[in-house]
């Protein structure tokens, strides 16, 4: 499926869940589960807390199907309405598990592993091991940037309304995230990933 009839596909799934069509909600709960938990981790690496602020989302969108505005892009909508879920729930979690959310938070928010790259065949192990130690280094809104656009391939105007915050605040962020990595890594490696287009 290429990615127009794959768009195409999710924003019919979508028109038929505002329709009312549950059999629809559980596709777009199948079709986004493992995105929306994987940013979940990023945020807040409790998964209790990740497993129910998407579920409660869910919920909401379906309980307030038929006064839901328009939507472009359903992923979009879905990470930023679990952005704010996470926020709004993580004192539930925190305050009763101080202890074991210090333990499980240890990895900074938005952190990479080498092994993340592993899909990227014709990255080399030197590379994908120094391209995560370079973003590791970045800071965290620089992180957020970079996750949102190249993992979830949102656009620029997408990833500012999951931040909430001005779209010329997100490409520049951007801009100065590339300038950063290509300041921190070799220059030979950096050419190695020319393909890399924030644009």
């Amino acid at each position: 499926m290429s990615r127009i009839s794959e768009k195409q596909h999710i924003n019919d799934v979508w028109i038929k869940m505002k329709a009312g069509d549950d059999k629809a909600l559980a596709t777009l709960f199948t079709l986004f589960y493992a995105a929306l938990y994987h940013y979940g981790m990023k945020m807040f690496n409790i998964s209790d807390l990740v497993k129910d602020s998407i579920h409660d989302v869910f919920l909401r969108i379906w309980e307030r199907r038929q006064t839901l505005g328009e939507v472009q892009n359903p992923k979009a909508y879905l990470i930023a309405s679990l952005r704010r879920k996470l926020l709004q729930n993580k004192s539930i979690y925190i305050t009763g598990e101080i202890d074991e959310y210090k333990t499980n938070n240890i990895v900074q928010p938005f952190s990479f592993d080498s092994a993340e790259f592993i899909e990227m065949a014709e990255v080399s192990q030197q590379l994908r091991a120094e391209l995560s130690f370079a973003l590791n280094n970045l800071p965290e809104k620089q992180r957020k940037v970079v996750y949102l656009r190249f993992y979830c391939d949102l656009k620029y105007r997408e990833i500012a309304e999951v931040m909430e915050v001005k779209e010329q605040t997100v490409k520049n962020l951007m801009f100065r995230t590339m300038q950063a990595l290509s300041d921190k890594m070799d220059p030979q490696l950096w050419e190695s990933i020319d393909y890399v287009d924030p644009y």
